[in-house]
């Protein structure tokens, strides 16, 4: 008797341990006005396989290895350009900066915001700020994008519909049509190279069809996208400790938290040089004007978004202008990144190739 009671006391003491190890997140867990993450983009991507789920799993990510990185902060819908206010000052409660950008030829992007609403039940994407050749265009969908619903435990479902479209008379059209499905099927310890850290997955179902048409290019995109967005979310984080998008048209990219990395001297070469590609994006030939002209051998490498080698030529044939037209007729529609080794530095750019 007394053998089976003990039996019983030792179960019982192991049970909230079980439980305590099943996260739960809730709004506490999402980003502040002020809070500021860094992120590293990995490349060599491929080899993970995402179908590994489960109850108290393991994810071992310790061997990726950072390409690029980037330093975002949270912002206060009023810490963003007014002309953005009227749409969103009552809707989102933070705000996060993008970035800038060329998108097609005479359509230059000079500034982004992603507005979010955070309340007590859900983290929502309610749109974007975008200012496109000087003209501020607030972009909000009619329903927002629900990122999260809380409190978010695993085994958790819940979908979402968002759609947003934008007329400027001179300018062009934009629209975004997506719809979201989300299961929470996974929880344990993920392994990174910032750290472990005790997560809960998502898996997140996205068709989106994105449409952007350029009066000044005459010249317009349209994207159907199928992508699936794996998240592992932490306590006490602002973002995702990592998130892959495993996309049917752009490929896979891997982004986490991380600290600060030395990406070695060659990521500030590219900051100091640039290359030229035109046109951008492109259908049949691209031309790349090289900083250092037709001085010496270059090559050339492409690679579709983080990691994959589809293209590489050495010794490409340069006019004396320092300029080359790159086949690109062959390629799928998508994002690529051209690099370019000239006299011992290496430059990157990425550019899109669509083919009506």
């Amino acid at each position: 008797m007394k053998t089976t009671f003990s039996l019983f006391l030792a179960m019982l003491c192991s049970l909230p341990l079980t439980i305590q190890s099943q996260i739960v997140i809730e709004t506490n867990d999402m980003p502040f006005a002020g809070d500021t993450i860094r992120t590293s983009f990995a490349f060599d991507v491929e080899a993970y396989d995402m179908n590994l789920t489960g109850e108290g799993y393991t994810w071992d990510f310790t061997a990726l290895q950072p390409v690029n990185q980037r330093l975002d902060t949270f912002r206060n819908v009023i810490e963003t350009p007014a002309y953005f206010w009227p749409s969103f000052l009552v809707s989102a409660n933070v705000a996060l900066r993008l970035g800038s950008g060329e998108l097609l030829p005479g359509l230059v992007l000079d500034d982004a915001y992603q507005f979010f609403h955070r309340s007590s039940t859900a983290y929502k994407d309610f749109g974007y700020g975008l200012v496109l050749s000087g003209i501020p265009l607030p972009l909000k969908f009619s329903t927002p994008d629900v990122l999260y619903n809380f409190p978010l435990q695993y085994e958790n479902n819940y979908a979402s519909d968002a759609s947003l479209e934008f007329t400027l008379p001179g300018l062009g059209y934009l629209s975004i049509e997506r719809n979201r499905t989300t299961t929470a099927d996974g929880w344990g310890t993920l392994l990174t190279p910032f750290g472990a850290f005790e997560t809960l997955r998502l898996k997140s179902v996205v068709y989106e069809r994105d449409s952007l048409f350029a009066d000044t290019a005459s010249q317009g995109i349209l994207v159907e996208r199928n992508y699936i967005e794996y998240k592992w979310l932490a306590k006490n984080y602002s973002a995702p400790i990592l998130q892959c998008t495993d996309d049917q048209l752009l490929g896979r990219t891997i982004v986490y938290l991380d600290s600060i990395r030395d990406l070695s001297v060659k990521v500030t070469e590219k900051k100091e040089l640039s290359l030229s590609l035109f046109p951008n994006p492109v259908t049949d030939r691209l031309t790349v004007n090289l900083p250092f002209g037709a001085q010496g051998p270059t090559h050339l490498k492409v690679l579709d978004l983080f990691g994959r080698e589809v293209e590489s030529l050495n010794d490409v044939i340069k006019n004396e202008a320092g300029s080359l037209i790159f086949e690109t007729s062959h390629f799928k529609n998508g994002v690529y990144t051209l690099i370019v080794v000239q006299q011992g530095r290496t430059l990157a750019k990425s550019f899109v190739v669509f083919h009506p």
